[in-house]
């Protein structure tokens, strides 16, 4: 090494340029071998060349363009060149939202930019949030609608008793991994730890698993309810859902075990909202409880399904937080439900930028002014990252 050689410049000049050459022969062989573009050395890009490069989505970006891939390393000295999982490269025929896409650091800074130029900004999150944490989604190439799943709905579960039997006996399976089998991704620490830091000024979810809270997020409405509170359908008493779990236990002794036994014949996957899929006709026997406060109130866990509406207080809080925020950065959301499809709307109106981050399309890219195509969890800890960094040192 240079330092190592103080009697002989020469020989240390000549090994520092040594290692520069070959610093610069193993990245264009890397590039060569990955076919990744050589940088430009002069003259302007286009709009859509910095699109590609900065994974952010433009009016003129098209959607099967590869995006920029990680830099190789240029500060260790002797590195191998980059194999094609340290770049995150894709086979072209993958479309973007078929992977998992690695944040490029300009758009890591466009987004920490949006966060900390507003005053108030409002939070939306949808399932990509939570993916990172082992919750299916329903809507990506890989969801749950990729099955041919169709969810219970709010007029199912009113019109039969077998209905009901049939989600309580799948959420009573699915609840122990649910609930204990998951916990708070990076996503979700981030974004807790961007409220307590005053970036955030309100967060509303779509999740019904609760992890913003077990983040430590304060105030997170939960726009369509949460598994994990029980509502009586007679009465409106609200009960934590693991007493319900424990009495479901009670009235069926024998279910969960004989079920787990029988599991790779019986359970046959897990559902966004926790319940899991079970074949044979199993849940015929299953028993439910009525409501302890009234006696016969019918139990519903107190989650928005598919064709019912948002409470009236949650809806009304919403969009009082969407008419003072004077931003809105959607997470992980395809913004295909109107509740939260409205709140983006209300704000665009009014003239709030909305951001996007989320691994595919969404709903309201037209009204986007900003949108970074990436997994949340390494995005927004590297967007925390870089906020502390311009607090404390300016830059």
């Amino acid at each position: 090494m240079a330092h190592l050689c103080p009697r002989y410049p020469q020989r240390a000049m000549f090994l520092a340029a040594a290692r520069g050459r070959a610093r610069v022969r193993r990245m264009s062989a890397a590039r060569a071998a990955l076919a990744v573009p050589e940088p430009h050395r002069g003259g302007a890009t286009t709009r859509s060349e910095d699109a590609r490069r900065e994974n952010v989505d433009v009016a003129t970006a098209s959607n099967n363009v590869v995006p920029f891939r990680r830099k190789l390393p240029e500060t260790v000295p002797d590195a191998p060149p980059a194999s094609a999982e340290e770049v995150n490269i894709a086979a072209p025929a993958i479309s973007p939202r078929e992977r998992s896409i690695e944040p490029s650091l300009p758009s890591v800074r466009a987004l920490a930019s949006f966060i900390t130029a507003a005053e108030r900004l409002l939070v939306i999150t949808g399932a990509g949030c939570s993916t990172e944490s082992a919750i299916p989604d329903y809507r990506s190439p890989k969801g749950a609608y990729s099955t041919g799943f169709k969810p219970m709905t709010h007029q199912d579960f009113l019109r039969a008793d077998g209905n009901r039997k049939r989600y309580w006996a799948r959420s009573f399976v699915g609840w122990k991994k649910f609930a204990e089998g998951t916990s708070p991704n990076r996503a979700h620490v981030a974004l807790a730890a961007l409220q307590r830091e005053g970036h955030v000024w309100r967060l509303i979810t779509q999740n019904v698993d609760r992890l913003h809270h077990a983040a430590g997020s304060e105030d997170a409405l939960e726009l369509h309810g949460t598994t994990h509170e029980v509502i009586c359908l007679n009465c409106d008493d609200v009960t934590p859902r693991t007493r319900m779990q424990r009495r479901l236990i009670e009235l069926n002794p024998t279910f969960l075990g004989s079920t787990l036994r029988d599991a790779e014949d019986v359970v046959k996957r897990q559902n966004p909202d926790g319940d899991v899929e079970l074949d044979g006709g199993v849940e015929k026997t299953f028993k439910l409880p009525t409501c302890l406060k009234c006696g016969t109130g019918t139990l519903k866990p107190k989650v928005v399904f598919f064709g019912d509406c948002v409470p009236a207080k949650d809806a009304s809080v919403a969009k009082a937080w969407s008419e003072r925020a004077d931003a809105v950065l959607v997470v992980g959301s395809s913004v295909s439900t109107f509740s939260a499809y409205k709140l983006v709307k209300e704000a665009v109106t009014r003239g709030a930028p909305v951001a996007i981050l989320t691994n595919g399309d969404t709903r309201v890219d037209d009204v986007a002014d900003l949108k970074v195509r990436a997994v949340a969890g390494e995005t927004l800890s590297r967007i925390l990252d870089v906020v502390r960094r311009e607090e404390t040192y300016g830059y």
